[in-house]
């Protein structure tokens, strides 16, 4: 047994006995129990920070100066990154990732009122995505160069020997349109003014014109080279596509639209490195393109994963669409509008040949219904903020997930503006990637995440070689142009054919069934009866409807399940093509 101790009366306590202790042996005691209860206390604080460290701040082999600007204004200091900044006025460096780690993990919540605020001095600079290696828009209307400098100065900039004047405006932006120019390069664009009194140059260096495409939405768009199926592939063979360049825009929001985005990875060339964590389906649709055209082609990565269209909205698509259907509080922690004004319009005053987009998983899980408004208007007001009325727009219809939901089907419906095809009368000049026949219920990322991102890329390939560069290439599945009833069957007739039939041919259709005049909308439909296919032909199938009995055949809707078949196993796929029937509901004719 150890002696008590009364630490009051400095005494030990033994058999019934008190020793005293000397003033020097208190001391001793204290101080050794003050040490202990530091050390605990030191030992916690050093656990909290080290975790606080592990959750918040990525890890990369080399960390950059520019990394901790970041850091800086995530938690709100004033920063600068003059320092590490290059010619174009951006500081230089990728953005440090940790492994397994999505990007929208490293947001930041932007306050364009603070930003302003923390900005001090004057400095003669492009935007910041002005940088080396970047690819500017070729032909018409020639693209438009801006920065930043001293009010009321003069700007002069050189390109390809000629010479263009402006001044700086009262807001410290100066703005300069390069003439047309044609695919190629790579060129030197040199500009310089006077900040001081004293004059400074600046200058973009190995500069491309080819097109540029910008790519969005959500996780399934930002899906990494490096976690696609054919990935080491895909790696080993960057290098090699020297004409391509690539930048991608920090994941950020902010509550007002802002002069520029973040920027996450600079404009660079691909290789083993630089490409690994940027999106999958944009570097294979991008790359593909220069494969067939043989130009330049730039690509701009700005997605976020878990989000709304409603967050990649203005707020006048917000207003339009809140008055055609009934507001919706989204689950999501982004505000409406707020990529928008932190991804999407900073960029505006660039130049591009076309968007392609994949998005709509987290609506199909919140307000499915509204994407009917908010998908078509929403494109329409891209086109229109970058001054392309018919700008390509090409897009992926969902793919599968764990599990069935309402939400997922009808996404895909409203995708087309409930015609079932793109382009359509409310859809112009647009294109699609099927891709619900892409099921990947084994990716380690979750089966809503397929790893699948070559095919995917291969059909919004083929959609843009019509729509936007009339080079006319079959890139649609079969799809229905008539549906007639007769007795006990349904005929479908198809178009885009000759079609054949693969498998699920048991549960791939179903039919709602009732009086003549008792529906006048799908939706109306309480049950849905699977059906069989009884035969076709190369354009047409034929339905055994005979489970509706003496009621009348209504609908018949094709592929209505959030999966609806294994990996390129749907019902019907173009004979040839390859390429699947989207999913459908139409009325029967005759039945009303």
């Amino acid at each position: 047994m150890f002696p008590k101790y009364d630490p009051v009366g400095g005494e030990e306590i033994c058999k019934g006995k008190k020793k005293t202790f000397s003033h020097e042996e208190k001391y001793r005691f204290w101080i050794r129990a003050a040490a202990v209860v530091f050390s605990i206390q030191a030992f916690i604080f050093l656990v909290m920070v080290t975790g606080a460290f592990i959750i918040f701040y990525p890890k990369e082999e080399a960390v950059r100066k520019t990394d901790f600007s970041l850091v800086l204004l995530r938690l709100g200091f004033p920063h600068s990154d003059s320092g590490t900044q290059n010619e174009g006025g951006f500081a230089s460096g990728v953005r440090p990732r940790r492994k397994w780690h999505w990007h929208w993990m490293d947001r930041v919540r932007r306050d364009p009122l603070a930003e302003r605020q923390r900005a001090t001095g004057v400095e003669f600079r492009f935007a910041n995505y002005f940088q080396d290696n970047m690819v500017l828009q070729r032909g018409e209307p020639g693209p438009e160069i801006w920065g930043f400098g001293e009010a009321k100065q003069n700007v002069s900039l050189t390109f390809k020997g000629q010479q263009l004047d402006t001044s700086v405006d009262g807001n410290g932006i100066w703005r300069i349109r390069l003439p047309i120019t044609e695919a190629g390069g790579p060129y030197v664009i040199h500009a310089s003014s006077v900040v001081g009194k004293s004059p400074v140059d600046i200058k973009i260096r190995s500069v491309l014109f080819g097109d540029v495409w910008l790519c969005s939405g959500q996780s399934n768009m930002e899906f990494f080279v490096e976690r696609m199926f054919n990935a080491s592939q895909e790696l080993e063979a960057a290098s090699t596509y020297r004409m391509i360049r690539f930048t991608e825009i920090l994941q950020s929001e902010s509550p007002q639209p802002v002069l520029e985005p973040l920027i996450r990875q600079v404009w660079s060339s691909p290789d083993a490195v630089t490409l690994k964590e940027f999106s999958a389906v944009c570097w294979a649709f991008g790359r593909r393109l220069q494969e067939k055209l043989h130009i330049p082609i730039g690509l701009i990565g700005s997605y976020y994963g878990g989000t709304p269209i409603r967050a990649w909205s203005d707020s006048g698509v917000i207003s339009h669409c809140n008055k055609s259907t009934k507001p919706f509080k989204s689950r999501s922690n982004t505000a409406d509008s707020g990529l928008w004004n932190a991804m999407i319009a900073p960029l505006l005053l660039l130049e591009i040949n076309g968007a392609i987009w994949y998005q709509g998983e987290a609506d199909a899980s919140g307000d499915y219904n509204g994407y009917l408004c908010m998908f078509p208007t929403m494109i329409e007001s891209w086109r229109r903020q970058f001054r392309r009325p018919t700008m390509p727009f090409g897009f992926v219809q969902l793919a599968d997930k764990d599990g069935e939901d309402v939400g997922t089907p009808v996404v895909r419906w409203h995708q087309t503006a409930d015609v079932g095809v793109v382009p359509n009368v409310v859809l112009q000049n647009v294109f699609m990637a099927v891709a619900m026949d892409l099921s990947d219920p084994e990716s380690p990322y979750n089966a809503i995440h397929p790893r699948y991102k070559e095919e995917v890329a291969e059909r919004l390939f083929l959609g843009a070689l019509t729509v936007a560069y009339n080079l006319s290439t079959p890139f649609q599945g079969p799809s229905p142009v008539a549906l007639s009833y007769s007795k006990s069957s349904v005929l479908i007739t198809f178009k885009d054919g000759p079609i054949s039939l693969r498998t699920n041919l048991s549960s791939a259709f179903e039919v709602c069934c009732g009086d003549s005049d008792e529906m006048s909308n799908w939706t109306d439909c309480k049950a849905w009866e699977a059906v069989r296919v009884l035969g076709n032909t190369e354009t047409s199938l034929t339905l055994d409807v005979a489970p509706c009995g003496q009621k009348v055949v209504q609908f018949v809707r094709h592929a209505w399940k959030t999966t609806p078949c294994a990996y390129l196993q749907c019902a019907v796929y173009g004979a040839d093509t390859a390429l699947p029937a989207g999913p459908f509901v139409l009325p029967v004719q005759g039945a009303h």
